[in-house]
């Protein structure tokens, strides 16, 4: 669209251009309607442009922010907190990071398995959003790290779905969808590593025609 269009509505044609006049007076009324759609119409044209513009712009910025961050295996991580629940009375009273822990596995660019201690009974994988680079002192010395949280363990699983189920080997591996996260990060998961037979159980029980762990005693 030319700076001509979006000022008068309409596109240049030097040949009709002839002497600018310096001042535009609109005696018919109906003309002047006409004149007042066609400028509605070009700021609804440049509004879209510019609301598509703002949209490829976060997306490139998403693309690069991601692509910037990446972790190697043995990288030392804080974990965010965000997705963790604790039995502090206060969201506001909680860390935000736990760790320094460890990359043990890259699953995808934006989707790392970290080394979690055993009694941190959560799911060890995590968007790289909810991951920071773990910084050492200027002095060399590490960090104290903050005081280990008391994890309601009850309330502690992330699982927003199971979807589907298939035989590995002599077990079962789980689809997960996890809370918070997209499709992208949808991962299979050995039945040991889920801890809840009671919610395998209910999901099998909504899905007889599935092969399932659970054999069926008359």
């Amino acid at each position: 669209m030319s700076p001509f269009y979006a000022v008068t509505g309409q596109d240049a044609n030097i040949e009709q251009l002839g002497t600018v006049p310096s001042l535009v007076v609109i005696t018919n009324p109906p003309e002047a309607g006409r004149i007042k759609q066609q400028f509605d119409q070009v700021f609804q044209h440049l509004q879209k442009h510019l609301e598509n513009a703002q949209k490829r712009y976060k997306s490139n910025a998403d693309r690069h922010r991601t692509e910037e961050i990446s972790f190697d295996i043995g990288d030392e991580v804080l974990v965010s907190t965000k997705n963790v629940r604790t039995e502090r009375p206060s969201k506001k009273l909680e860390y935000k990071y736990m760790g320094p822990y460890r990359i043990k596995r890259r699953i995808n660019p934006v989707t790392y398995e970290v080394e979690l201690p055993a009694e941190c009974r959560i799911h060890p994988v995590f968007h790289i959003n909810l991951l920071k680079r773990y910084i050492e002192a200027e002095d060399g010395e590490r960090r104290k790290p903050p005081p280990p949280l008391k994890l309601n363990y009850e309330e502690g699983f992330m699982i927003e779905e199971i979807l589907d189920v298939r035989r590995r080997g002599r077990g079962f591996e789980y689809l997960i969808a996890w809370e918070g996260f997209g499709p992208e990060d949808r991962t299979w998961e050995p039945r040991t590593s889920l801890n809840d037979d009671v919610m395998l159980r209910r999901w099998h029980q909504s899905h007889p025609e599935k092969p399932s762990p659970f054999a069926l005693r008359n």
